[in-house]
């Protein structure tokens, strides 16, 4: 490994992050071409369908002869099939780049193989730079191929005794205009919000990103009966972004109505009386839904936490504590009879978001 390898690895890394929350289905990559330790050329994939970031940098180098002995650092091991775009371990090979260094290798098997078929053609090929740095960029993009099912992210906001409302199911606000700019953001980041019927029914919620140079998410809504009503307030914006989740012996009548609204009725099957998990995760994927953050209420954590469906959490503490009787949980389920059952946080982080904690760390 050159001393500069991690230095131009971390470039490449950086200029992958500009496309979050926009390459779905594809990952996250960037890529730096250097010469005589001097950067020239760069690029990213910017949206899925767009030319992959090796092209990219490729095509920024205006004298193609600079190209010849060069290196390119990639976060993310080259494709190497032909799917929107030609694989890009011919395009390296083409521009007579000689040294490949990668981040990680591919874990689609689909598009894998660019490293091997790189090295067969002469040119020298070095793996697992920054790997885990570059593994964490595309926990997304990872979790989908590895097991088939979204990235699940667990958002909550409560009391320091665990309730998301108080008798009534009164539950604004309990935390800090900061903390709910926070939560704004992640829902700019990724792909979809999603929350359960109730949450609608009684909150009545809009569900978008307000704030100004983010993207709005799509908007998933967990239905198996179809309670919906047409007047609810979220179907007063951007109606081709919501997704309803139900069963497909709900309503004929009511689906109809609401697709002429524009909405999207994902129809999933149903298992011992809720939404089987596996057929759930594969609708969703199938909606290019890669990435979700589940906000509630109180039966939709306890569904997504009973299945093993969460890959990560945010949870918001107010410093505020209230009586337990005839306030809703954070989790609505059967809580375990033994501690070794409960679920478990890793790789914690807490810090103030104004006068409230939040916890983040991964299942």
């Amino acid at each position: 490994m050159d001393k500069n390898d991690e230095i131009f690895m971390n470039r490449a890394i950086s200029l992958a992050k500009k496309a979050t929350g926009k390459t779905c289905p594809n990952p996250l990559v960037g890529a730096v071409i250097v010469k005589n330790v001097k950067i020239i050329g760069e690029g990213y994939h910017k949206k899925c369908g767009m030319p992959h970031a090796e092209v990219e940098a490729i095509n920024s180098v205006k004298n193609k002869d600079d190209l010849k002995g060069a290196t390119i650092y990639v976060n993310l091991e080259p494709c190497n099939h032909y799917g929107k775009t030609p694989p890009c371990s011919l395009a390296i090979e083409q521009s007579g780049i000689k040294r490949v260094v990668i981040g990680m290798l591919d874990v689609n098997k689909k598009a894998s193989g660019g490293a091997e078929y790189l090295k067969s053609r002469g040119i020298n090929v070095e793996s697992g730079i920054l790997e885990d740095k570059a593994k964490k960029l595309n926990e997304i993009f990872i979790e989908n191929v590895a097991n088939k099912k979204p990235f699940f992210i667990m958002k909550a906001a409560m009391l320091l005794n665990g309730a998301i409302a108080v008798k009534g199911g009164v539950s604004k606000w309990i935390t800090s205009e900061k903390a709910l700019r926070f939560s704004h953001k992640l829902r700019g980041v990724y792909d979809a919000v999603g929350v359960g019927i109730n949450t609608i029914i009684m909150d009545d919620p809009l569900l978008t990103c307000r704030i100004k140079g983010y993207k709005q998410p799509k908007r998933v809504i967990f239905d198996a009966n179809l309670r919906i009503q047409t007047s609810a307030t979220l179907f007063s914006k951007y109606s081709n972004n919501i997704y309803i989740v139900t069963s497909r012996y709900a309503e004929g009548s009511k689906k109809r109505v609401l697709k002429a609204m524009g909405i999207n009725i994902v129809e999933c099957d149903i298992q011992n009386g809720e939404f089987d998990p596996v057929d759930l995760s594969h609708k969703l994927l199938e909606n290019d839904i890669c990435s979700c953050v589940i906000e509630g209420g109180s039966r939709t954590h306890g569904y997504f936490l009973k299945h093993g469906l969460y890959n990560k959490a945010y949870l918001f503490y107010a410093p505020k504590i209230c009586g337990s009787y005839g306030a809703f949980n954070v989790v609505g389920s059967d809580a375990p009879s033994d501690l070794n059952n409960v679920n478990m946080l890793n790789d914690i982080h807490c810090k103030n978001i104004g006068k409230d904690i939040l916890i983040e760390g991964y299942f």
